[in-house]
């Protein structure tokens, strides 16, 4: 350790490298990349957890002055790859959870794409479910491993034991509400298509990672595409919301190609 870093700077207050740039704002994040002349993307979202879309009426939003494009699986890219139907963006009616993206408004502003996206009417064939995450559900189950291939279960001393033996033990049962976690960049992604090859500027901590799942889902190479993320505006630890391809970066590439 003392090889890599100095005994004098053991508990002294280090400057980070890009400390000053992000308290004064002037760090650049994924969404403030210039571009000439972008589009912007709005999400339509599903408001059912679970069915398949039976009708899609995008015309009101179609019809706004400054909307290039609404896409929708029934006129988006086709993907060349879409194992993975988190990221199979616009591919298909199905609905997996309220919330899914099964549109996307391009505009010459953020404030056109988000009104023209409201605009945009869906019926669903709704099919019954459960998200209610019960104890006494009958589906519940332990996964052979977690968290990178620890166990599931374990423990230490004998609990049973140590309650038997108690003066006084008190039960109850503490439920916690779901959390999402809110870093202070926005989930982000600018997409520039240029002779083939694409150039991401996207809020991840994992730039190859973004690279190596992309490639394959839009049938390029992965050195056709170069992710930049010189700041990032924070994360959520190991499989949190920069580490790892999410759903986002998929949809202004594809978007981008069905403009182009």
């Amino acid at each position: 350790m003392s090889q890599l870093l100095p005994a004098r700077a053991i508990g002294v207050g280090l400057e980070r490298l890009d400390g000053v740039a992000k308290v004064r704002g002037t760090a650049p994040y994924a969404i403030e990349q210039p571009v000439e002349h972008p589009l912007y993307l709005h999400p339509v979202q599903a408001t059912t957890a679970r069915g398949t879309i039976t009708f899609l009426d995008t015309s009101a939003a179609q019809a706004l002055d400054g909307v290039q494009t609404v896409l929708t699986h029934l006129n988006a890219p086709k993907l060349a790859a879409t194992d993975d139907a988190e990221l199979a963006v616009l591919q298909f009616p199905e609905v997996g959870f309220r919330g899914q993206l099964i549109g996307a408004v391009l505009a010459e502003s953020p404030e056109i794409a988000r009104h023209a996206a409201s605009l945009v009417r869906v019926t669903y064939a709704e099919v019954a479910h459960d998200a209610d995450f019960r104890v006494d559900r009958g589906d519940l189950y332990a996964p052979g491993k977690v968290n990178a291939g620890y166990p599931t279960d374990t423990d230490q001393g004998d609990a049973d034991a140590a309650l038997a033996s108690s003066a006084v033990v008190l039960e109850g049962t503490y439920t916690t509400p779901p959390e999402h976690n809110n870093p202070m960049e926005p989930h982000t992604t600018v997409a520039c298509w240029k002779d083939g090859a694409l150039t991401l500027y996207d809020s991840t901590q994992g730039a190859h990672t973004v690279r190596d799942t992309l490639a394959p889902i839009f049938g390029v190479q992965p050195e056709d595409i170069r992710v930049i993320s010189p700041h990032v505006g924070g994360g959520s630890g190991r499989r949190g919301c920069r580490t790892r391809t999410w759903y986002w970066p998929p949809w202004p590439p594809s978007a981008a190609t069905a403009v182009r």
